[in-house]
């Protein structure tokens, strides 16, 4: 049973992906890592001179045996507060995850906002924060809601590469236990475009 909702999680992440518009100014791959947790996705980013928009399918896994399972969207306007260094705007985020040591599973939807500050570097540089939450009403399964907070920073190294640091705090109130980290750890990674 388990092994086929993993498989409808995946083809509905890869189906997204596919229906997404068109056009996009990028495509690309991202991995994220740390002592406990791994996190690898594909993205299509689109960008203007006033707003920005990126889709993304995502498998998360940790030490403990879980794994999530994601698929995203985000906008964001530039030049928010009449600064033109800050972007800010909403995000969606549709997950399933399964949880090893209990044996739980669930599924739901986050919403939330997300932030970027465009550093005065030389280099291309900017700190992003972002905070998505999926109450009661969104949530199924095993899960009676989910939380995620993180905050990066971006340096780009090459035209198509970005490396960052950054940490996540991954939670979920579960039916097995109300306050279950998913992750909550530092990690380092890359993000390279494609095209």
């Amino acid at each position: 049973m388990r092994t086929k909702s993993t498989l409808k999680a995946a083809l509905l992440s890869v189906c997204t992906l596919l229906i997404t518009p068109v056009h996009a100014d990028s495509v690309g791959l991202d991995l994220a890592v740390s002592d406990e947790t791994a996190n690898f996705g594909i993205f299509t980013q689109s960008q203007s001179p006033v707003d920005s928009s990126r889709y993304a399918a995502h498998y998360f896994y940790n030490e403990p045996g879980d794994r999530v399972y994601s698929v995203s969207a985000d906008v964001q306007r530039k030049g928010m507060a009449g600064n033109p260094n800050l972007e800010l705007g909403l995000k969606g985020k549709g997950f399933y995850f399964t949880q090893d040591s209990f044996n739980l599973d669930g599924f739901g939807l986050m919403l939330g906002v997300v932030g970027r500050y465009w550093l005065p570097t030389q280099s291309p540089a900017s700190v992003s924060v972002e905070a998505l939450y999926a109450p009661e009403i969104v949530t199924s399964g095993d899960a009676n809601s989910m939380t995620e907070m993180s905050v990066r920073a971006d340096l780009h190294i090459l035209p198509n590469v970005v490396g960052f640091v950054g940490f996540r705090y991954l939670v979920g109130d579960l039916k097995a236990d109300s306050n279950y980290e998913f992750d909550k750890n530092a990690h380092i990674g890359v993000e390279v475009s494609l095209n």
